[in-house]
């Protein structure tokens, strides 16, 4: 099954890089619904000061400027909590703290405390076989093996089922597509990250039940917590996904921490029980070293304190909890960063690592500290200070192009990313021309296609302008930022960049005005080739038991992988004017 599998994946990808319209993909579109409002958060942390809760403000600004100096790490949004209190929130240009944001794989800690809730009621036991649940299924000729898969073995990644996330690019029903699957080991003996497990856990609740997980969630955490801003991806089949697809404003997801900060109490409500949060935060497996060095619980990573722990979500979603020391730090990036061991793992440990200890007692008030801290933190989330001279030069600069139009044939072009495409099941593409205007202090980008015109408006001087973009009928909440500029040729390019602002991804689009032809590129961040040595560890711990598989992929040549994924990120197009 395994080998269909990838194969089915393998001629997708080429499908998708030859003609997106020919492209079949199994996925529900569009997964996410209209913006929220950006209403006021709801029970919202009091602000205070570092050293009103024993903390000096120079050193959460070395932690600050080192991070935002680490560009790799490309952060959106960050808060600290000390006690219950915010400390540091910092916005990273164009983002903003108002915004939903994607959480993907940091959610699943949250679908964990959902299997608490019903083990506590009695509905589900850690123990109970999958395929009792189930067992109107048909099963595979695994079977016999399938039946010691527990519902423990899903929340420690123990489970040993090799139908893992290219399932949901090849099969429109994930259950079947796991039940399908053969095993690589004997279920709770070896540790092995599989984003379906925590698919599963959320089918499971639906099937115990006949009610989806994220309803049971909403009545029983996210309301009584506050939170009413956020969505959750389902899979074709109309189930919650469980392990990916959680969009939540950062406050709202620090409220997890002080959840489970305090065992399970909200506001003196008890909502979870502490013996839940304990077995979910305590190593119940150890982890794969290339991932993470310190364990692995229910759903929750083990990290770089003592007895602390962490949700982490690919390209650097991550809520880090120090019981210890009552501390709560939330960030949201666009890395290409998968699990917790990273650089940004690093630089937390650095600075607030086992050595750190803050006072048990409130400091001497730091005014002038605390203003340069402040005053860093807003900086960070405001464009470059420019004066008159440089904004008339950049408005200037993008004269050549105005009312003129671009015609090239990208059968595969798309202001939607890679993988933004991928994660949300929206293939369009096709754009045929784009043409440019100046409005007042507005340039007007239109990208035309047979099916639709898209208009992106940037300023004339290079800050960001925020509207609400729609392709293929789905909406997002983003930022564009336009500028014309040289190359290291001295050729001129125009540059626009499209931020979306409530997932980890940016597309870049530049087009080259060299003396004999025009180019048009579109490419994005984070990159393909950076993104396979990102998840290069869990095909590393895949691989070596799967002969099969690792036969196609011997047989297929890495290098043409690379370039294919490559070009499939980075299109290149010769235009005509």
């Amino acid at each position: 099954m395994e080998i269909l599998m990838y194969k089915k994946a393998l001629s997708f990808f080429t499908q998708l890089y030859n003609n997106r319209d020919e492209a079949k993909y199994y996925g529900a579109h569009p997964m996410k619904p209209k913006l929220p409002i950006r209403a006021a958060v709801q029970y919202p942390f009091p602000r205070v000061t570092p050293e009103s809760v024993g903390i000096r403000s120079e050193h959460i600004y070395a932690f600050l400027k080192e991070l935002s100096e680490m560009t790799e790490l490309a952060p959106h949004l960050l808060m600290i909590a000390k006690d219950h209190k915010i400390i540091t929130e910092t916005e990273f240009y164009p983002y903003r703290l108002d915004t939903w944001h994607v959480s993907h794989s940091l959610c699943k800690s949250i679908t964990a405390v959902a299997v608490g809730l019903l083990i506590e009621d009695g509905v589900l036991s850690l123990d109970e076989r999958l395929t009792d649940i189930f067992s109107k299924r048909a099963f595979s000729i695994d079977f016999v093996r399938q039946k010691d898969i527990t519902i423990r073995h899903l929340l420690n990644m123990s489970a040993g089922i090799a139908f893992n996330e290219v399932g949901s690019v090849t099969y429109d029903d994930w259950v079947e597509g796991y039940f399908s699957s053969n095993l690589k080991f004997v279920p709770g003996t070896k540790f092995f990250y599989n984003s379906m497990n925590s698919y599963m856990l959320s089918a499971a609740i639906k099937e115990k039940t006949g009610r989806d997980m994220f309803d049971l969630l909403y009545e029983r955490i996210f309301l009584p917590m506050g939170i009413k801003e956020l969505c959750w991806e389902k899979c074709p089949k109309g189930i919650t996904k469980g392990g990916w697809g959680l969009y939540m404003k950062l406050e709202d997801m620090m409220k997890f921490g002080k959840l489970f900060l305090d065992r399970g109490v909200w506001n003196g409500e008890r909502l979870v029980s502490a013996e839940w949060i304990d077995e979910m935060t305590k190593q119940q497996i150890e982890s794969v070293s290339s991932m993470n060095d310190y364990g692995y619980g229910y759903h929750v990573w083990r990290s770089v304190r003592k007895d602390s722990y962490q949700f982490n979500g690919m390209f650097g979603q991550n809520l880090f909890i120090f019981p210890d020391i009552r501390m709560v730090i939330g960030i949201y990036s666009g890395s290409a960063e998968f699990f917790p061991k990273s650089q940004l793992g690093l630089l937390v440990h650095k600075y607030f690592g086992n050595h750190y200890q803050p006072s048990q007692t409130e400091l001497k008030p730091a005014r002038r500290a605390y203003s340069v801290l402040s005053s860093f933190s807003v900086s960070l989330g405001l464009p470059k200070p420019q004066n008159r001279q440089e904004k008339m030069r950049k408005y200037s600069a993008l004269m050549p192009v105005m009312n003129k139009s671009f015609r090239f044939v990208g059968k595969n072009a798309s202001l939607l990313p890679v993988s933004l495409s991928l994660i949300h099941a929206n293939f369009a593409g096709g754009f045929e021309k784009v043409s440019f205007r100046l409005i007042g202090e507005t340039v007007e980008a239109a990208f035309v296609s047979p099916t639709e015109t898209i208009t992106i408006p940037f300023s004339a001087d290079g800050t960001a302008r925020y509207f609400d973009l729609t392709e293929n009928g789905e909406r997002f909440s983003v930022a564009s930022i336009g500028k014309m500029t040289k190359n290291e040729d001295d050729v001129p390019v125009l540059k626009l960049s499209i931020y979306f602002l409530e997932t980890t991804a940016v597309r870049h689009i530049k087009i080259f005005f060299y003396r004999t032809k025009t180019m048009i590129r579109f490419s994005e961040e984070p990159t393909g080739s950076v993104l396979l040595e990102a998840f290069s560890p869990v095909l590393e711990d895949f691989l070596p038991d799967n002969k099969p598989v690792r036969m196609l992929l011997e047989k297929t040549d890495s290098n043409m992988v690379y370039e294919l994924v490559d070009k499939l990120f980075t299109l290149n197009f010769t235009v005509q004017k």
